[in-house]
């Protein structure tokens, strides 16, 4: 071998040497430069603002209708943010929670231009931090881990108007948007339009009966306390025979009571471009509640269970039962543990929100209690949108049959279920010019001709000069309208109780201070209060209080068990219904022995006999149970599965695309 040969395989030697030490310290360097870069850009972007929301719904970034709310302002609004975040006060979690506030105010003002100021105060007690929060009207509260008073508070004032959202934990967090933006088109805007509601309930709050003898004060209805936030709100009797002409929106609530007179009154009202909201029920569920402390098991005097505007549903082609529930086997709700199912409870979904409406749209569930059900044929001139329906797995029965108290008429009810398929509406929107309910005009003037007719012509005679008056009195009357002079509006409802506090929201009192902690249990709140504000108020705010509910049920899983349900329901009835065959002829063999029961019961016969149900009941037992276990079983099983999937299934994509990887650069390596 010649000296240049072996130069140059020991050059090439020392080449590969050195190209394999210095893999390692090329891949360290890799791996510091990449993670200087990731600091760097987090840096800059946490400099300027910059951040990529990836949550399915954006619960990060300010939604259209805050933006828009921002852009029109034109006065300077100033929020202040009072927290005391330091360790001193607050646990680890807490501060959290105040940095997460800051970073929204951070994006409230940058949406802005510069229109709304954020000013952070710690309000350390003995400071003027401390004494303007109690000027604003913050309230304290108790940290959960450092038993420390604090304040975590914001006021939001503009000129001389200030709205307060006194302490932020005890709203839940998914509604700070909404809360903050509501305040702020408030100090902007001024005071809401005026809502009235018509109703014979107590739902404003106030004392219900005798202090002496239990009757105390009763708080509002909850979504009534939400109104007065944004709404100027005032009742009107059943009995009203006129609607005052600034009502912005008239609310109808279970009338039950209604005489034709202001059935009357209502249908003027629409006619002139009035907005209804009219919420009617078959079987008014906690109707029993409200004459009973609030339980609805005690039998008490309270409102009527049903109701129904007749008149008026006859002239807009509204067919409905007030005599009837619905019963929804597909949407039937969970009320109990085991797998008890209530048909008449009903929890609907997007897929049952069929229209893209601001009233629905991003409501992602809403529970009706014992609803009934509507079939609108709209007459000439209105146009029908349906917001909420059923599936058409439907079936109308009784209200007893519809108590979910009632555990073996519901269980009944589900064994015997007669499918009718039929959808039915539970809330739809009518719009458009009506046509009046009263075409012979007034009611009651129509019966005081009558009576006056029928007094004879004596009486008439001897009142000339008083008749002479009344005619006048009557040209002075406007007349009665036919049809529409502008479009209205009517939004149809077919349940009551899914406003009543217990079915959609919990509510916590924080003990001494009387706040009450709100826990939205389902989309019925939004759904009213989007009607209401896409009827009375700014429309911008019902895409944010939409997002509002984070509730995500595991849908999937309720199907599965579900269709458990359904597999073994028949192999349980029969079971049952042996056992409660065993149980009376137990009881018959008692009642058929004469003489001393005690001795009969000694008798070998009877002594068999009874040896032989009771083996016979305690296998049927044991079987009954079996199934339940089963049913548990599959149910444990497939959430296990989903368990394993959500948890596992991007674990499991990375090591197969890095063993990929590894393959393909081994065999590219190995081409080479």
């Amino acid at each position: 071998m010649s000296e240049a040969q072996a130069s140059s395989k020991s050059s090439g030697a020392r080449h590969d040497h050195h190209g394999k030490l210095g893999r390692v310290p090329t891949a360290i360097i890799g791996v510091v430069v990449v993670f200087l870069i990731a600091v760097f850009v987090n840096f800059i972007a946490g400099a300027i603002g910059g951040r990529v929301d990836l949550t399915e719904n954006n619960l990060y970034t300010l939604s259209d209708g805050t933006k828009s709310i921002l852009k029109r302002l034109d006065t300077p609004v100033e929020i202040r943010f009072y927290a005391n975040d330091t360790s001193e006060f607050m646990t680890p979690a807490e501060q959290a929670y105040a940095l997460r506030v800051e970073e929204l105010l951070a994006e409230y003002q940058k949406a802005s231009g510069g229109t709304v100021k954020v000013k952070k105060l710690n309000p350390e007690p003995a400071t003027d931090a401390e004494d303007s929060a109690i000027l604003d009207g913050l309230q304290r509260g108790m940290s959960q881990m450092t038993g420390s008073e604090i304040y975590l508070g914001i006021a939001v004032s503009c000129v001389d108007e200030t709205e307060v959202l006194p302490f932020l934990p005890a709203r839940p967090e998914t509604l700070l948007e909404y809360d903050l933006t509501r305040a702020i088109a408030r100090v902007h805007d001024g005071a809401g339009s005026v809502i009235r509601i018509m109703t014979t309930m107590q739902i404003g709050g106030g004392f219900s009966g005798n202090p002496m003898q239990g009757g105390g004060a009763t708080p509002p209805w909850f979504f009534v306390e939400e109104l007065r936030k944004d709404f100027t709100v005032e009742f009107l009797p059943a009995t009203a025979e006129e609607i005052p002409a600034d009502t912005e929106t008239l609310i109808v609530l279970h009338p039950y009571d209604v005489a034709e007179d202001t059935q009357f009154a209502i249908d003027q009202y629409l006619l002139k471009g009035g907005k209804v909201i009219v919420a009617v029920d078959p079987s008014f569920f906690y109707a029993r509640a409200m004459g009973a402390g609030g339980n609805p098991m005690q039998a008490a005097q309270g409102p009527a269970p049903n109701s129904n505007l007749e008149k008026l549903f006859g002239a807009w082609g509204v067919q409905y039962d007030d005599t009837k529930v619905v019963a929804d086997l597909q949407h039937s709700t969970e009320i109990m543990r085991q797998g008890y199912f209530v048909p008449t409870f009903i929890t609907l979904n997007q897929d049952s929100m069929p229209a893209d409406d601001p009233i629905t749209n991003f409501v992602s569930n809403a529970q009706f209690l014992t609803p009934g059900g509507f079939t609108i044929t709209p007459p000439e001139g209105l146009t029908k949108t349906d917001l909420v329906v059923t599936s058409t797995q439907t079936q109308l029965v009784g209200s007893f049959e519809a108590d979910p108290t009632q555990e073996d008429a519901i269980r009944r009810l589900r064994d015997e279920f007669q499918p009718s398929d039929t959808s039915y509406s539970i809330i739809s929107r009518l719009s458009g010019n009506f046509k009046t309910a009263f075409p012979d005009g007034n009611p009651s003037a129509k019966a005081d001709e009558d009576d006056a007719a029928a007094e004879g012509d004596d009486a008439a005679a001897k009142n000339e000069e008083a008749g002479d008056d009344a005619k006048a009195d009557e040209e002075k009357q406007p007349e009665a309208l036919k049809a529409s002079e502008k479009e209205g509006v009517v939004l149809l409802i077919s349940d009551v109780d899914f406003l009543y506090d217990a079915v959609c929201v919990r509510l916590n009192t924080i003990p001494g201070l009387n706040i009450r902690i709100p826990e939205p249990l389902n989309g019925n709140l939004s759904l009213i209060q989007n009607a209401i504000d896409q009827l009375s108020g700014d429309p911008e705010l019902i895409n944010i209080r939409s997002r509002g509910s984070s509730r995500r049920p595991f849908t999937k899983l309720q199907e599965w068990l579900s269709e458990a349900e359904a597999n073994f329901r028949g192999e349980l009835t029969e079971f049952e219904a042996k056992a409660r065959e065993a149980e009376q002829r137990i009881n018959e063999i008692l009642s058929q022995t004469p003489g001393d029961v005690q001795e009969a019961l000694l008798s070998p016969e009877v002594q068999s006999e009874l040896e032989n149900l009771r083996e016979e009941q305690v296998t049927m037992n044991k079987k009954v149970r079996e199934l339940n276990k089963e049913m548990k079983r599959d149910f444990d099983l497939a959430q296990l599965l989903i368990k394993l999937v959500t948890t596992g299934l991007m674990p499991v994509l990375v090591i197969l695309v890095g063993i990929f990887l590894a393959v393909s650069r081994r065999l590219r390596t190995a081409a080479r």
